[in-house]
């Protein structure tokens, strides 16, 4: 072989610059990611997380789950209060399904209007009543995880039919347009 063709043995500016960047890179991300789980084990503490699980039939996302939570609770200061009641009566009745939960309470049962509450955020993404709706999520709303992959999730709207019904003519003198 030529030398030519065999690299330096010496350490280059290039590999320090490298070196420095994946150190740096490294020592974010150990930064970051335990702070992530500290957040997350904090809402499994809470209940938000088991209880949004058993719901909604499926595993969730700690980083939504901490979103909804948070919204939950700026929405409805009571919040707190209202899951701890709600995931004590899920856990002391051993439920195996959220339908057999539904069928145990009333409809204006407050147990069951905050599962309705929690329910509705996963698979809305929305959180809130009226003029104070906040999206929290749009493409990871649960409403979309059956034509996932089929689908592209529309990126316009709210929905089907949230457009409104057709504006009416105001009447004219002259008789309606045609």
């Amino acid at each position: 072989m030529t030398e030519k063709n065999n690299p330096p043995a010496s350490v280059t500016r290039r590999r320090i610059l490298q070196g420095i960047g994946v150190l740096s890179l490294g020592a974010l991300c150990s930064s970051l990611f335990p702070i992530l789980k500290v957040r997350a084990q904090e809402l499994k503490e809470s209940g938000f997380i088991p209880v949004s699980s058993f719901l909604v039939s499926r595993q969730v996302s700690p980083l939504l789950s901490r979103r909804y939570y948070n919204v939950l609770i700026k929405h409805y200061p009571d919040f707190p209060a209202r899951l701890t009641a709600l995931g004590g009566y899920i856990n002391s009745h051993h439920f195996a399904h959220v339908d057999d939960f539904l069928a145990s309470l009333s409809q204006d049962d407050a147990l069951r209007q905050t599962a309705t509450l929690i329910i509705s955020a996963w698979y809305t993404g929305v959180v809130g009543e009226d003029e104070h709706l906040e999206l929290i999520a749009y493409a990871e709303a649960m409403m979309y995880l059956p034509t996932k992959g089929i689908l592209v999730v529309p990126t316009y709207g709210g929905g089907p039919d949230s457009w409104g019904s057709k504006p009416i003519d105001p009447p004219s003198d002259k008789g309606p347009l045609l």
